[in-house]
Formats: C-alpha cells, sequence, structure tokens
C-alpha cells in the first residue's frame, strides 16, 4: 500500500494542484464577468471551425507519434503507430500536470521500457524530440517576431519585458543543450567550473558530489551527439515535421477567431501572437502555462476578438488546445496502465 501510494502520490498530488489552480484561474478571470452571456456567445461559434480545431489538435499529437515511430526504426526497432500514439498522450497529460513539463518523459521512458523498448534507445529519441520541440519553438518565435515585429510589440505593449525574457531564456536553454550534445568539454568548464570554485570557498556543500553528478548527466548526451553526427538528414526530417506540429496547435486560435465571424487579422498575425505567448510561458514552472496563458492571450487577444468576444473565444482556445487534450491524455494514460497490469497478472499466473 505505502509503495503505490509512493508511486501514484505525486500524480494525485499534481492533478488536485491543476484543479486548484484552474479554478483560481477561472476566478480571477470570470469573478466580474456575466458566465450566461459568456456562453450564448459561445453557442453562436460556427461547429465546423471548432471540429477542425480539435483535429488539428489530434494532428498536433500524433504528430510527435510519426517522429517517435520514424526515430525508433533508424535504430530498427519496429514499434506499432498506434503504440507510439499512446506514449504521445501519456506525454502530454503528464507533461500537463507537472510543473515545467517535466514528468512527461519520465512517464514516456516509464512505458517504452515496460514495452521492451531499451533505454538506450528511447532515451535517445526523447532527447532529441526534445531538443528539436525547443529549436522549432525559438527559431519560429525568432523568425515571426522579426517579420512582425511592429504588430507584435503594438499588442504586447506593457508586457514586453516577459516575451523577452522568454526569448532570452530559451536562446540560453536551447544554446546549453547544443553545447552539451556537441562541445561536451566546453559544457563540462562552464558547468563543473564554478561547482568547484563555490565548493573551495565553502559556499556549497558536498561539490565534489555534485560535479560528479553533472559530469554523470553530460555523459548521457554523448550517445544522442553520437547519433546526430551520423544522421543529420534524419535530425532535418524532425525538425519539418516538428515546425508543421507546432503551427498546428498555434492555428487553432485562428480558427477559434473566425469561427466568431471575425475578420481583419491574418492568420499569421494571429499564429505569431499565439507563437509568442508560447515563448513567453515556456520556462515558467507552471503546469501547461495554467493562468499566465490565459491571461497572457486576453492582453493580447482583447482587441482583435473585441470585448464581447475575448473570453469565449479564450475558453474555446484553451479548452480546444489543453483540456480537452488532458482529458484524452488522462484517458488513454488510464487504459495503458491497465492493459499493463493486466499483461502482468496474465504472465504471473501463466507461470
Amino acid at each position: 500500500m505505502n509503495v503505490m501510494l509512493k508511486k501514484y502520490g505525486s500524480y494525485i498530488f499534481n492533478a488536485i494542484f491543476i484543479i486548484v489552480l484552474s479554478a483560481v484561474t477561472v476566478y480571477m478571470i470570470f469573478k466580474d464577468e456575466e458566465m450566461d452571456t459568456i456562453f450564448s456567445y459561445i453557442t453562436l461559434a460556427n461547429p465546423i471551425y471548432l471540429i477542425i480545431g480539435f483535429l488539428m489538435m489530434l494532428t498536433f499529437v500524433c504528430s510527435e507519434s510519426v517522429i517517435i515511430n520514424y526515430l525508433m526504426n533508424t535504430f530498427s526497432c519496429k514499434v506499432r503507430f498506434r503504440t507510439c500514439i499512446k506514449y504521445s498522450f501519456v506525454g502530454f497529460f503528464v507533461s500537463a500536470i507537472t510543473p515545467s513539463a517535466s514528468g512527461g518523459q519520465p512517464a514516456q521512458l516509464y512505458y517504452m521500457k515496460n514495452d521492451g523498448i531499451k533505454i538506450s534507445i528511447s532515451s535517445i529519441v526523447l532527447m532529441i524530440i526534445t531538443i528539436v520541440y525547443k529549436s522549432v519553438l525559438l527559431i519560429l518565435g525568432l523568425f515571426m517576431f522579426a517579420t512582425e515585429f511592429s504588430f507584435v510589440m503594438q499588442y504586447m505593449k506593457g508586457i514586453e519585458f516577459i516575451l523577452l525574457f522568454g526569448i532570452i531564456i530559451n536562446i540560453f536553454v536551447v544554446m546549453f543543450l547544443f553545447f552539451v550534445i556537441f562541445k561536451q568539454s566546453f559544457a563540462k568548464k562552464v558547468l563543473v567550473a564554478p561547482v568547484v570554485f563555490l565548493g573551495r570557498h565553502r559556499i556549497i556543500r558536498n561539490y565534489c558530489e555534485l560535479s560528479h553528478n553533472i559530469l554523470k548527466g553530460i555523459k548521457k548526451y554523448e550517445s544522442c551527439a553520437d547519433y546526430l553526427k551520423t544522421h543529420k538528414v534524419v535530425f532535418l526530417n524532425t525538425f519539418v515535421i516538428t515546425v508543421f506540429q507546432r503551427l498546428c496547435l498555434f492555428f487553432v486560435t485562428y480558427l477559434v477567431y473566425r469561427s466568431f465571424g471575425l475578420s481583419g487579422t491574418s492568420a499569421y498575425q494571429i499564429v505569431t501572437l499565439q507563437t509568442m505567448i508560447a515563448l513567453s510561458v515556456d520556462i515558467l514552472p507552471l503546469p501547461g502555462g495554467l493562468g499566465a496563458s490565459e491571461s497572457i492571450f486576453i492582453i493580447l487577444f482583447s482587441s482583435i476578438f473585441t470585448a464581447d468576444y475575448v473570453l469565449p473565444g479564450l475558453l474555446l482556445s484553451r479548452g480546444i488546445t489543453h483540456y480537452a487534450l488532458i482529458i484524452l491524455g488522462a484517458i488513454v494514460t488510464a487504459y495503458a496502465q491497465f492493459t499493463m497490469k493486466r499483461k502482468k497478472n496474465t504472465k504471473s499466473i501463466g507461470e
């Protein structure tokens, strides 16, 4: 019993935290609003656009499944596509209920291991996905920021520092990942030297152990570096698929915008603003950027959606891109857990 509580305790805590945080977010945003009026505007939305938006979100999740399947095949590791879909939904769900999306990949590794996939393979696959996913967000964000600079600054007025902070941190993270992979000797000096310096001046304790753990962590990237150096085309293909994946996510807001019969702002401009939101909240230690995403959405889209439609637009956009997939992800994760236990029970009975 204690083992079970320890194993699932963090997930239960995170789920409760998400519910509480969602409730607080809803209260803070809608406390002075007439909910009946908001829902009456939601009923005016064209369902065709919303269905397309939901299908694009399914495409968003399944795009990762395509990447997982593709990368696994480069290792001659044959995995069924529907199994890869399971990994994607599990990753999305656990990422959405853990701070900074920290639990998604460990959960995916867990299910991959139980399906007989070697850790040496699955860890490289997920590492590449992380590197490419973050790189695409940064490159897309910088490109759109440059091409729509005046437009972005017009709508980000007053919160520019949040965007700039997000861009700077994301640049640092992506550069750090590439340095760790391709310039490990430099990364070791940069990361270990400050720890040794602080340790020798008695500012931090156990600096030898901390230095050892840092070096151990860097070493894990060696196999990933070797793979990327010999599979440049694979990396490029993964990058292209990830660009498509990201655009599917950001395009949903435009479909919600059009569902209300609104016009005047191009799809590219709305996708640009949604990319800016992603860049701004990506580094925040909040599950799914909860609270921050909603607040920035209202600031950026108030005049685009107009006062009447901005809150209905927020509910539909976040409902499709976040909450609907959390529910689907929870169902897939529960089913995956159930089938895994059933297989173990069947195996133990057979033995």
